[in-house]
Parts: C-alpha cells; structure tokens; sequence
C-alpha cells in the first residue's frame, strides 16, 4: 500500500514537471526607436527689408517607409496666423534612405513679404518670432507634425519728409536751394545714412540735384532734422522757369532720391533705399 501511495506521488510530481516545461513560452519582440523628427532654423538672407528669406532645416528619423510626404504647413507669426505672407519653397515629397542610421536631412526655404504682413495688420514688428509647422504623412496612414522657430529683430527703411524749400541766391545763370528735411529712423537701433543722392522737381520739371558724402547718424526711435543743398543751372532751360523761381511762386514738388542705409543687424548689414516725395510748397527766399 505504501508502495502505490509513493508511486503516485511520483507521478503527479513527474506530470507537473512536463506541464511546466511543455507549455508555451511567451515570444520576445524587440521595437525599433519610435519615429522622430525635427525642423532647425539655420539662418535668414535679405538684400532689402520687404522680402526676408528664411532658411531651415529638416531631419526624419527612424522612419519606417522610403517617403515622407509633405501634407500641409502653417506660420504663426507673433502668436497670429500669418501663412498668407508667406511662401514656402521645398520639395513635396522626401525620400528616405532606409539603410542609413543618420538621419536624412532637407532644406527647406521659407519666403517672408514684410509688405504682405503690412496688409494684414501684422507689420511692422521690432521683433519677429515666426513658428513653422510641417504635417506629413508616411507609410499606412501614418502622420508626423514637426515645428521650429526662427526669432530675429525686425528691420524697416527711414522715412523721408521735406520741410521746406528755399532760394539761398538767385542769379541770371545759377540759383542755389535749401531743402529742409526730417528723417525718422523707425528702428530700435540706430542707422546711418551715406551715399545720399536726390532730385528735385517743380511743377513737373527738373529743377536740381545734390549729393550728401557726410555720414548722417540717426539713434533708435527717433528722427534728425537739416538741410540739403543743390544747385539749379538756368542755361538751356525756359525763361518761365527762371521767371517762376525769382518770383517765389508755390509749386508742386517732387523730392526724388536713394541713399545707402547701415543698420548693424547681422542679416541686413546694409541696404539701398529709394524714396519719392510729392507735395505743395513755397519756396521761400532765404
């Protein structure tokens, strides 16, 4: 009797021994890292304030497709949509290389219309903080949204304002003129004005021209006020038109000119601007 009652324990032992190790063990998977992206902003280019380039970068990783497909982007300009005034220049569709553990790497060129923004109520800015944000799919259905920022100060040409307009000698052959002017620098920085050419007509004809060499400074948010000076040569022109300047006539100006602005500003050291004057004004005699 003891001896059965020792054989079956050995069997239920034995039986459990074999349930353990026939029963199926759980399969392993290992994941891949998780689909990754993101978008730098690597510098910004202009030759003038109205038109800014902005350039970025792109980086996709871990993707498991040989495309990503570019859905839709927006701008948030200030915290306020600003898509409308801008551009964005990038291929549609970006292939992948599957068999690279770097990741694969796309510029892309963002195009900002500073008049644009004007029209919209967003501009002009001392400070620009523009959000880019990409929507892309891949694979089966499957969608990626990456953003970044580019941050940069806001630049904007000098505004031109004639005061007045004076005979300081009137002669048979010669007539010299003073144009008072007011040059407001929009700016938190200040700029410098040199190369300063301009013209000046009355009543639709030429009357003079003149250059400025002397560097002229202006501080951040302020304006400078002084005088320019041209001479008007009488020979080949109208006897009405010297009759008219002798008599102090008021006349229909136009103030015409450019002049080289220096801002300090890393992306826009520099720039031309063009300014065109029209008005009503007496020429006073000084």
């Amino acid at each position: 009797m003891r001896c059965h009652k020792f054989l079956f324990i050995i069997l239920i032992i034995l039986a459990g021994f074999l349930f353990t190790t026939c029963r199926s063990q759980p399969v392993s998977t290992i994941e891949g890292p998780p689909p990754d992206s993101q978008l730098f902003f690597s510098s910004i280019k202009a030759d003038d304030p109205s038109l800014l380039q902005l350039d970025f970068i792109l980086e996709l990783n871990n993707i498991d497709a040989e495309s990503a497909k570019l859905e839709s982007w927006q701008i948030v300009l200030n915290g306020r949509d600003g898509s409308r005034a801008f551009s964005l220049e990038a291929n549609p569709v970006f292939l992948l290389n599957t068999s690279s553990e770097s990741p694969d790497s796309f510029p892309l060129t963002l195009n900002m219309d500073v008049e644009a923004l004007v029209a919209e109520g967003l501009a002009p800015e001392d400070h620009y903080e523009v959000s880019l944000s990409l929507h892309l799919s891949y694979g089966q259905n499957e969608r990626l949204e990456v953003s970044g920022v580019a941050a940069f100060p806001g630049v904007l040409a000098p505004e031109f304002h004639i005061i007045n307009i004076a005979i300081l000698k009137a002669e048979l052959v010669n007539t010299r003129f003073r144009v008072g002017i007011r040059i407001v620098n929009p700016n938190p920085f200040g700029v410098e004005l040199s190369s300063f050419n301009y013209e000046l007509y009355g009543n639709g004809r030429f009357w003079a021209e003149g250059a400025e060499r002397n560097i002229i400074e202006i501080p951040g948010k302020s304006a400078v006020e002084g005088y320019l000076f041209m001479l008007m040569n009488f020979i080949g022109m109208e006897r009405s038109l010297l009759d008219q300047i002798i008599n102090l006539v008021d006349v229909n100006y136009r103030f015409a000119g450019e002049a080289l602005v220096s801002t300090g500003v890393m992306y826009l050291p520099g720039f031309n601007t063009a300014f065109d004057l029209s008005g009503y004004s007496q020429v006073l005699e000084n």
